[in-house]
């Protein structure tokens, strides 16, 4: 597990990003806005805390587009982030003490849809840490199969059971 610090401009960020994304993403779990906004919010932070990650080992991933936004509930970004081999990775952010694994709601992965690659990370959101903890590629996923968590089926893998990330960054 790897530790990263998030910096305050960092974090005003992401809140003006959830802020201003709101209104043009899918409601998937029919949740409140506050709820909404909260998983934006947690999940940008993730992706942010990756990117350092990747950068302290000296990858460089272009996130110049990590804050568009793309009108229309049903456009999203394809992936997080895409390597310099052309595989694509996507950050899931474990952000309350009770989140025990990753869970890739199957409208985000079946129908082409998958990444080669997802990324656990886990937010300790009053100490401003990301904590990188693995990852586990789509086939593994597949093959662990779609369960309901209580939000809808989803893909899923316990954080604890998740690569170790060193051996993503050496195919990335």
């Amino acid at each position: 597990m790897r530790q990263i610090d998030l910096l305050d401009d960092e974090i005003k960020k992401c809140h003006k990003f959830a802020d201003e994304v709101l209104n043009e993403t899918y409601n998937r779990f029919n949740q409140q806005d506050n709820e909404r906004k909260k998983r934006i919010f947690f999940g940008k932070l993730g992706e942010i805390g990756f990117i350092k990650f990747l950068s302290s080992r000296g990858i460089k991933i272009n996130s110049s587009k990590i804050f568009n936004i793309y009108p229309g509930e049903i456009n999203a970004d394809k992936f997080d982030i895409i390597t310099k081999y052309q595989k694509t990775i996507d950050i899931k952010t474990a952000y309350e003490i009770y989140h025990k694994r990753i869970i890739i709601p199957k409208d985000q992965f079946e129908n082409n849809k998958a990444k080669d690659f997802y990324v656990g990370v886990k937010l300790d959101y009053f100490k401003k840490k990301i904590f990188v903890i693995g990852y586990v590629s789509k086939a593994k996923l597949i093959a662990n199969g779609k369960k309901n968590f209580g939000e809808g089926y989803g893909y899923w893998e316990f954080l604890e059971k998740l690569n170790n990330i060193e051996d993503l960054i050496k195919i990335i």
